[in-house]
């Protein structure tokens, strides 16, 4: 419709150039909107209207499948009982009163605790489009853990198409953390979710790859 009122073949090149341009601004329009913002003048009103109607329809909760691998270069933090790394995964829910969705692996205590392989896996529901992940290395001691460094994962990186590789630990310079993540379609719970929201915390680990 747009391209007619402005004179464009929407099938040619140009049509497909500003069907891009115009993808873009929708695509970062109902990003703004997840985060509660979504005032963009590009947008006349009854487009916004349309689009937060889009918005509106309730997120179907999904299911990830979160492997945390391998760090490298971890700092020495506890000279009393030795360093017993482990790593933490939540998920950065946009709804404030969303109850905390988190694993967490098992400590090293033995080996190259800098350069330490947990090897596990584990299954992490529910998780909404748009929410980031958040790794934190700690180092568990006796009566508390310290924090080493964190992780962002933004949600762009890893969905729809899954993500697998190393990325760098706040904190810590040169320190490398490996994971994978693995979209695994709606969450087994999705249609209950829709009555009451019930959030799982997966406990049990499972050795990966």
């Amino acid at each position: 419709m747009q391209g007619w009122l402005w004179g464009i073949n929407s099938f040619d090149q140009w049509g497909v150039e500003l069907g891009k341009v115009l993808a873009k601004e929708v695509r970062g329009f109902l990003s703004t909107t997840r985060n509660g913002a979504g005032d963009d003048p590009k947008f006349i009103g009854p487009t916004k209207a349309l689009l937060k109607k889009y918005m509106a329809v309730a997120p179907v909760p999904q299911k990830l499948g979160i492997s945390i691998l391998q760090a490298h270069g971890l700092k020495h933090m506890n000279n009393f009982t030795g360093d017993n790394p482990y790593v933490t995964c939540e998920v950065k829910h946009l709804d404030p009163s969303a109850e905390m969705t988190r694993v967490e692996t098992k400590p090293v205590a033995e080996g190259d605790t800098l350069n330490p392989f947990w090897g596990e896996t584990h299954d992490v529901e529910p998780w909404y489009e748009g929410e980031s992940l958040e790794f934190t290395v700690y180092d568990e001691g006796l009566v508390a853990s310290k924090t080493e460094g964190k992780v962002l994962l933004p949600s762009d990186l890893f969905f729809p198409q899954g993500f697998s590789g190393m990325v760098a630990i706040s904190g810590l310079p040169h320190a490398l953390l490996h994971v994978i993540v693995r979209p695994l379609g709606p969450s087994s719970d999705a249609s209950s979710k829709k009555k009451k929201k019930k959030v799982k915390v997966s406990k049990k680990s499972k050795q990966c790859c």
